[in-house]
């Protein structure tokens, strides 16, 4: 009787050995495209499964995939799995085919995932979400959803991007941010109380000076005041110790001798300009030490004025940022740095795109062309957010050359409508010209200012569709304006326009805050300077001006 029961599972085990064979070589043949059809088993019975129009090369490019690829049937059974996903998650191939989709799907995340599978059904979608790995580790990833035709009836494709590499350099880049954004947050916090204790103390300070003196011999910062003509006569402390000048040295015109010589006729011309207008001053510089060395200052200062609104004095305050510079640079260098490691790949990536986009279109495969169409268009969009960081590196470094030539201006005007005329179809761009003149500048550049302008003028006015531009000039200068009737800017957002990184609070609109900076850098190379009008719910103009050609 045991003999019997013996024999009986050696023949089990064989059989589901036997089984289990021909289940692997069956997955083998559908992965590197033997095979054209396969069954699966459902509630309803067997069902034979064919791709319409996928031959061999198609799906040996899906394995060869760095993203992975599923298939799913209505039940949410895998249909299909390319060795890339199965890799992703750290589980054979064989276990793949035929499981529930929904094993691999954290708990935390199955609601949300199902809405999103709901909604693949119905139309192409994307969304980034998380899948676990045998392990238990979770995966962020950005899944792609559409639809395929089979003989049988419709299935659902996959698409997995692993953002694993992505998300930690995302962390370490907003590290880094929140670190930076911390070190001029409390220089602007320190400059906000140094100017607040002056202002509020002002009437104290007037009748207690050795009080004054011993305040600002406390502050960590330089501070001095000036007669209303504009004669340093008092500095506390710490200038005496950053400058190792004496109070006669420094007295009355002195302290010019420690401003940067190529920092000080722009310091006089501010300075001169806050005298006459009785308004406060502010600079960035570069101050001499001691030691002979430079650091950079903040030098800021306000107005005391009597009841008939005249100035009586100046109290000023020169603040170290030479540090939060440093630390800006340091930035700057790993966004140059990173750009110029992403441009090689993007550029590679682009050429491989086309290439494939012509291979489809050659073997009239139209889901391969929609795919590589809108990986294409996703490539332009990265390739362009890499150029405007490479701009801004250039144009820290001072290494944001033109190639200057003559120019009719009207003739680029219209040159740069007639291309952006046929990419912008929501709006009409009306153009009110005035007598063209010709000036000196680098083409390309100033044609990439009029675009960004244009192109920001249809993105913030989705519910209108006419954007105007016009043209004024004189013997000196030139002007160009963009207009359109938008969502406009909030004024509390507006003296920040033109910094780096910056986009305006209630902004939902995609952009690194990087093309207003660039055009304003272009246009001052040119010798030009930019301006706009804004009014929140009713639109925006941008202009700038460029000196004429005598």
């Amino acid at each position: 009787m045991e003999t019997m029961r013996m024999l009986t599972n050696e023949d089990e085990i064989k059989s589901l050995r036997q089984q289990l064979d021909e289940a692997n070589a069956a997955i083998e043949a559908i992965r590197t495209g033997q095979v054209d059809a396969f069954v699966v088993e459902d509630k309803n019975g067997p069902r034979l499964y064919t791709l319409k129009s996928a031959d061999q090369t198609y799906r040996l490019f899906i394995e060869k995939m760095i993203e992975g690829a599923i298939t799913l049937n209505q039940e949410g059974v895998i249909l299909y799995c390319n060795t890339r996903f199965a890799n992703m998650l750290n589980i054979p191939l064989g276990n793949m085919i035929g499981s529930y989709f929904k094993n691999f799907i954290p708990d935390e995340f199955k609601k949300s995932f199902n809405s999103l599978i709901r909604k693949g059904w119905k139309e192409e979608c994307k969304q980034e979400v998380a899948l676990v790995s045998s392990d238990g580790k979770l995966i962020p990833v950005l899944v792609s959803l559409t639809t395929l035709d089979l003989d049988e009836g419709t299935v659902l494709s996959l698409i997995f991007t692993d953002l694993t590499s992505q998300k930690k350099i995302e962390k370490q880049l907003r590290e880094k941010n929140e670190l930076l954004e911390s070190a001029n947050a409390l220089a602007e916090k320190l400059n906000d109380e140094l100017e607040q204790r002056v202002s509020e103390r002002t009437n104290e300070l007037l009748t207690s000076r050795e009080y004054f003196k011993f305040l600002a011999d406390t502050i960590p910062v330089i501070v001095w005041t000036a007669l209303p003509n504009g004669e340093h006569d008092y500095f506390n402390m710490q200038w005496y110790n950053y400058t190792g000048l004496t109070f006669e040295q420094s007295r009355g015109t002195g302290w010019q001798s420690v401003e940067h010589p190529d920092d000080l006729p722009g310091i006089l011309v501010a300075w001169k300009k806050a005298l006459i207008s009785a308004e406060p001053f502010k600079i960035e510089v570069r101050k001499r030490a001691a030691d002979g060395s430079y650091r950079s200052y903040i030098m800021n200062a306000m107005p005391l004025k009597d009841s008939d609104g005249k100035v009586i004095r100046w109290f000023g305050v020169s603040t170290d940022i030479e540090d939060q510079k440093k630390d800006m640079e340091r930035k700057d260098e790993f966004i140059s740095m990173a750009s110029h490691e992403l441009k090689t790949p993007v550029t590679t990536l682009k050429a491989y795109t086309e290439i494939l986009l012509m291979d489809a279109e050659s073997h009239e495969n139209p889901i391969q062309q929609n795919m590589l169409r809108k990986m294409d268009i996703q490539i332009n969009k990265l390739t362009s957010l890499i150029g405007d960081l490479l701009d801004v590196s250039k144009s820290n470094s001072g290494q944001l050359y033109l190639d200057i030539e003559k120019i009719d201006f009207n003739q680029l005007v219209k040159e740069v409508i007639n291309v952006m005329q046929l990419t912008i179809k929501t709006h009409t761009i009306e153009l009110n010209l005035a007598e063209t003149q010709i000036i000196e500048g680098d083409k390309n550049r100033l044609g990439q200012v009029i675009t960004n302008l244009i192109s920001n003028a249809a993105k913030y006015s989705p519910q209108s569709d006419k954007i105007i531009i016009s043209t004024a000039s004189n013997s000196d200068e030139i002007k160009l304006c963009v207009r359109d009737f938008g969502i406009g800017i909030p004024l509390s957002q507006q003296p920040k326009l033109f910094s780096r990184f910056f986009r305006v609070s209630k902004n939902t609109y995609p952009g690194l805050g990087l093309g207003l900076y660039i055009c304003n850098e272009i246009i001052k190379r040119h010798s030009g300077r930019m301006d706009f009008k804004s009014e929140e719910g009713k639109g925006s103009t941008f202009c700038f001006y460029l000196p004429v050609k005598k």
